[in-house]
């Protein structure tokens, strides 16, 4: 098994064409994906991507620096070794743990690739999985604060050229306007629309007042009504018993969501493979789920490099679980400087088969995309 040669990490980012409609923590001017790159003795390469965390700039310094000393001169395979050395010298010991388990993230994701480039195999086989098709519900930015009527367009276009089944919409604008939309999508597409909402942590007015309602209109779920330092109350709503509650892109390894899960504040499960420590976690994370009885609906970052692993963690946890697909129509880190051979139609998602992740990166056309610092989401 040749060893890791190199490891690096850069930013690459998207600018929208036009300001995207508002969320409730504010308008994104922008995707940023840190790229996270191995290079084996052989010449394999394996990519992955870390969550930018508003700050993809230090993750990837991150990567550049204190993690070389964990990662290079390993086989490709020790995913294992390279998390658990990492949290124990990083995320659970003192300093920058949170981008410590972003970079991981990535580095995690990025050498799963090339341990199934060097075997000749897709990830989700080496991993023991065997499904390939995944039941999905569309996300993204287009689903925000736009009026009733522009909204019901887009979930349309959704479910007329994708097939979608499901959707989730944004709250957290106004109680009045939110419901608004919800109702309005409700009544266009009745009962053979699935329908989840995400408050995205809440910001703007506490969204668990409209609980009543949203279980009236046969919501799914509802997603981070508050931010992740409240477990307490979404132990409290989930008492309710009115909607579902959801959350976990935002937590940490599988510690943090075997708390969540111990105190009863999760219905839904939904950890980010380029957040929560790659592959490896999250196939931790989906264990405690199905143990609990739990619903395993992983979150998704800007690339297809972060979908194609999250499928990947689906197949090896059973493929049972839901899949939160793009819903935008433009993103060259889909479909563009990143690309896989991932199908999506009637609303499923089909998983290729090439190995590794399966996902093609672009590198010369990654110069058309230079790193931005700072948040994407600028202050307003």
């Amino acid at each position: 098994m040749p060893r890791i040669a190199s490891l690096d990490a850069r930013v690459v980012s998207y600018r929208f064409a036009s300001r995207p409609q508002p969320l409730s923590l504010g308008s994104a001017l922008r995707r940023d994906v840190v790229l996270v790159r191995v290079t084996c003795e052989d010449g394999t390469v394996g990519y992955g991507e870390s969550f930018h965390g508003h700050a993809g700039s230090a993750v990837a310094e991150i990567v550049n620096t204190t993690m070389q000393d964990v990662v290079v001169g390993r086989e490709p395979h020790e995913t294992v070794e390279v998390n658990a050395e990492t949290f124990r010298r990083f995320v659970l010991a003192a300093g920058m743990s949170d981008g410590f388990l972003l970079a991981l993230s990535g580095i995690d994701i990025a050498m799963w690739d090339a341990w199934g480039k060097v075997k000749g195999e897709p990830v989700h086989r080496l991993l023991g999985g065997s499904a390939t098709d995944f039941e999905v519900y569309g996300g993204g930015f287009t689903l925000g604060f736009q009026p009733p009527d522009e909204l019901a367009q887009e979930v349309l276009r959704m479910v007329d050229v994708l097939g979608f089944r499901a959707v989730k919409l944004r709250i957290g604008d106004s109680p009045e306007r939110d419901l608004a939309r919800v109702r309005h999508i409700r009544e266009t597409f009745g009962g053979e629309l699935d329908i989840m909402v995400d408050a995205n942590l809440g910001h703007r007015y506490d969204v668990a007042r409209l609980a009543p309602e949203l279980g009236e209109l046969g919501v799914g779920w509802l997603e981070e009504p508050y931010p992740k330092g409240a477990p307490e109350s979404f132990v409290a709503l989930r008492s309710r018993g009115l909607v579902p509650v959801a959350a976990g892109e935002n937590l940490g390894g599988a510690h943090e969501f075997a708390d969540w899960i111990r105190r009863g504040a999760l219905d839904v499960v939904q950890p980010d493979v380029s957040r929560v420590g790659g592959i490896t976690e999250a196939l931790r994370i989906a264990a405690l789920a199905r143990a609990a009885g739990l619903r395993f609906a992983p979150h998704i970052s800007h690339s297809c490099l972060n979908h194609a692993a999250t499928l990947h963690v689906l197949s090896a946890a059973g493929g049972g679980g839901l899949f939160e697909a793009d819903g935008s129509v433009v993103n060259p880190f889909r479909d563009g400087v990143f690309s896989s051979g991932t199908v999506l139609a009637d609303g499923r998602a089909r998983l290729p088969q090439e190995p590794g992740l399966g996902v093609v990166v672009d590198e010369p056309a990654l110069a058309d995309y230079p790193g931005e610092r700072g948040s994407p989401f600028p202050r307003t």
